[in-house]
């Protein structure tokens, strides 16, 4: 049971949290995040520390440390009932707060921020979370372990920021640390988001962290089911802020939920599918405020509707690079050495696009413009390319259903419906199962596109 920091943003709910966990009766693991907003605050202040002079380090150091330290405190005092319970998660919150004080004025006053140092400050969120949780669940007669994803036997290796699991390791430690907890009726709640490499130093697993160090547990303890618990019915068609009419998707494959969080659907990681998959362990989304939906089951029979297509989503805050130069077609697998540079310094591709021998398109994150430029102008311009162009204000729409495969025409009806509402399509990708199509629009356009497809394949064929 994977419970996400809308779930646990304030008293009230972390008490409603507690009511579903102990109302689950199967044998069970507890992955939590930070509480709601935490992560981006300790986020902002690392960086921000950083810049400030010296000279008034301890004066904002101080500022947030009491900040920090007052919500989980109070929150810690309003819903832990047990005198003693309370003064020992109190003392362990006043230690951990005291780490954090100290590592920020140690960054602030070396005016560096190394990706391990930033790995450290971001895991306190989790820690404090897991702690209150812990605690309240304990005043309410649960036998519980509060542990550090390390803790509970994830090892990754030491890639700060977005570390990545050492598969050889943890497919024994996850089984030797927790199963016998749970064979002694010990409920471990674990932190989600944090690991440690081998020497033990703290790790982050980057984007969706929490989601995957769930399914990772639950894919080496070989669960019955992954539970997300979040603050959704479950995986809708659309995004129900730009189309009212967007409907819960009752059951989705596995194949098609990652495409769908890949290409911007925010209830789940697509990493964290992966695990789940391999063990072939069903995946639900449940609402922690409308625990009586059902939700989404994601499973590994692909299920085809009448409708063909299962859902629509968008993705912002991406940018097309595209490369131009006469020397890219004679010089060979320039496409090989180009993307292992990139994905060296973790910049994720997301679309890849060749139109000719001397252009090739891509596209990454926003955030990831400036490193990219950075690298492609030492190591290619000049030489192997000639001139990068970059288009921004753009967004991927992506049609997603395992229908899609074999079904004639279903490309054409879809360009179509995008030409039908004076459209441009800049880029397009289809992956080789079918199951997806992706392209580029301006940003400006995305919404309109993204109710007009939906309209046209999920509405219409309900009527």
């Amino acid at each position: 049971m994977k419970f996400g920091g809308t779930s646990i943003g304030s008293e009230e709910q972390i008490s409603r949290v507690v009511d579903l966990i102990i109302n689950e009766k199967r044998k069970k693991v507890v992955v939590v995040s930070a509480m709601a907003g935490v992560t981006d605050k300790l986020l902002y202040i690392s960086k921000h520390i950083v810049d400030l002079p010296v000279s008034i380090v301890d004066k904002e150091v101080d500022k947030f440390y009491n900040e920090i330290l007052s919500l989980h405190k109070s929150t810690a005092r309003g819903i832990i009932d047990n005198k003693r319970l309370l003064n020992n998660t109190l003392n362990k919150i006043d230690e951990l707060a005291e780490k954090l004080r100290i590592t920020l004025l140690g960054v602030g006053y070396l005016e560096d921020l190394s990706p391990r140092s930033l790995d450290y400050i971001l895991s306190f969120g989790e820690r404090f979370s897991v702690l209150i949780l812990a605690g309240a669940l304990e005043s309410r007669g649960i036998r519980v372990k509060a542990l550090t994803g390390f803790e509970a036997g994830i090892i990754t290796d030491s890639n700060f920021g977005l570390a990545r699991p050492i598969f050889s390791k943890i497919k024994y430690s996850i089984k030797e640390r927790l199963e016998p907890m749970l064979k002694r009726g010990i409920l471990p709640v674990v932190t989600g988001f944090i690991a440690a490499d081998e020497k033990g130093r703290i790790t982050t697993l980057g984007r969706g962290g929490s989601d995957y160090t769930a399914s990772l547990i639950a894919r080496y303890l070989n669960a019955e089911e992954v539970q997300i618990w979040t603050d959704v019915d479950g995986i809708l068609t659309t995004d129900p802020k730009i189309v009212k009419s967007a409907k819960l998707i009752p059951e989705i494959s596995y194949i098609e939920a990652m495409d769908l969080a890949y290409f911007g659907a925010k209830v789940i990681h697509s990493k964290m599918i992966e695990p789940a998959m391999d063990a072939d362990i069903p995946v639900r989304i449940k609402n922690t405020f409308n625990p009586e939906c059902e939700g989404t089951l994601i499973v590994s029979r692909q299920e085809k509707v009448e409708s063909v297509v299962k859902a629509v989503t968008m993705a912002k805050d991406v940018s097309i690079i595209n490369l131009r130069g006469l020397g890219m077609a004679e010089t060979p697998n320039i496409a090989g050495r180009l993307f292992s540079t990139l994905g060296e310094k973790n910049i994720n591709i997301i679309m890849i696009s060749g139109s000719s021998e001397s252009n090739l398109s891509f596209v990454i994150r926003n955030s990831d413009v400036e490193r990219t430029l950075d690298l492609l102008n030492d190591k290619f311009i000049g030489s192997d390319i000639k001139a990068i162009e970059v288009l921004n204000d753009v967004c991927i729409i992506t049609v997603v259903g395992v229908g899609m495969a074999g079904t004639k025409g279903i490309a054409a009806k879809i360009f179509q419906t995008v030409a039908d509402n004076d459209v441009n399509i800049i880029m397009i990708a289809q992956g080789s199962s079918e199951v997806n199509i992706s392209f580029i629009v301006r940003e400006e356009d995305g919404e309109k596109v993204l109710r007009a497809l939906h309209n046209r394949f999920i509405e219409s064929s309900t009527k």
